[in-house]
């Protein structure tokens, strides 16, 4: 971890958000909510949460793939002829600031899906196009942290534009793409260079936050030990305790399922995207009411196959999961999808 970046004090981190904010982006930023940290749209500089404790409830994916947006509307005019309006696309650019490593990791998979190798939803390629990120390194780990088993580390810069990395009186700053470096509009010119041993103090601190998370890198051939396991019946011990409730999907970086509804009157309506879930029994279940997936435990094995198997399979290894450990934390009834992958691997190997 070395060369060029900047020392910024916590004072200039703040002028900086203010000079965003007054260039017309739209800033997204993790701020206080109710007593949560939540990533929201902020007006200044003093309303973000960027100490090493603020940990957003959920990730900011929703200011790419929306929890619930309109496709197209449509109109019948007096010949009863059918008018589409398309939406009416993003036109503010934004910055998603202060963004954990892991949650920009997921941002990646998104783009996976999304995008694909072109445009791909021009809805998300549109918001995506116009979007820039500045990543938090993680100062602190958590009990459920587990990036460091699925690729990810404290300080890891994929999805990046720029990064903030805490140090002892303030911040160091490195811009990563193009579009970060314009984020810093000549900013720059005025913050103080930093040196080899600003660097090393901060992959000493990257390292100590690794070790306190302390998973190993999951095996290269767990894709297809997992999909050995497709038939056993450790799944139905596995899952005996999941809900369906969903929370695990809508507050993961990376999960992407939706569904599409139109909502109309005999003059006008609309199609809806809305965030769904593997795990709910309504996903899979056909007009004629048969459900391929008729009970919890085959609904939650699809979503470990899908993040743990068949996303890496098609993807060169990487793994849909990106260890951020919300599922971990918020699960109403305290189950761990670490530990079914450890138990479902340990099942084949044995």
């Amino acid at each position: 971890m070395t060369g060029a970046g900047w020392r910024l004090s916590a004072a200039e981190v703040k002028e900086w958000m203010e000079w965003l904010l007054a260039g017309g982006r739209r800033v997204v930023a993790p701020a206080g909510d109710g007593g949560l940290v939540l990533f929201r749209q902020v007006s200044s500089a003093g309303e973000v949460r960027l100490e090493g404790s603020a940990h957003a409830r959920w990730s900011p994916k929703e200011f790419l793939f929306p929890r619930t947006e309109t496709l197209m509307s449509y109109t019948f005019d007096d010949s009863n002829s059918i008018r589409l309006a398309p939406p009416r696309p993003a036109e503010m650019e934004q910055v998603l600031f202060g963004v954990q490593p892991c949650d920009a990791a997921g941002l990646m998979r998104l783009d996976d899906v999304f995008l694909g190798d072109g445009d791909g939803d021009q809805l998300y390629a549109d918001r995506r196009r116009r979007t820039a990120v500045v990543s938090l390194a993680c100062a602190v780990a958590r009990p459920e942290c587990f990036c460091t088993a699925v690729g990810g580390a404290p300080d890891g810069t994929d999805g990046s534009d720029a990064q903030l990395l805490p140090a002892p009186d303030g911040y160091l700053l490195r811009a990563l793409t193009p579009k970060g470096r314009e984020l810093l509009g000549g900013l720059d010119s005025g913050w103080q260079v930093t040196t080899d041993k600003d660097w090393a103090q901060a992959r000493a601190q990257a390292e100590r936050v690794a070790t306190e998370i302390g998973r190993s890198p999951l095996p290269g051939d767990l894709p297809g030990r997992l999909i050995g396991a497709f038939g056993l019946p450790i799944w139905s011990t596995l899952a005996e305790r999941c809900l369906g409730c969903g929370i695990c999907a809508y507050v993961c970086p990376s999960c992407s399922c939706f569904d599409i509804t139109d909502q109309a009157n005999a003059y006008c309506g609309t199609r809806c995207r809305s965030w769904d879930t593997c795990t709910l029994a309504g996903f899979t279940r056909h007009a004629s009411g048969h459900n391929p997936r008729p009970d919890q435990p085959s609904r939650f094995r699809q979503r470990v196959l899908h993040k743990f198997a068949y996303f890496p399979l098609e993807s060169e290894g990487r793994l849909m999961c990106v260890g951020c450990g919300r599922c971990v934390a918020l699960c109403p009834v305290g189950m761990d999808i670490r530990s079914a992958v450890d138990n479902t691997a340990t099942e084949v190997s044995t």
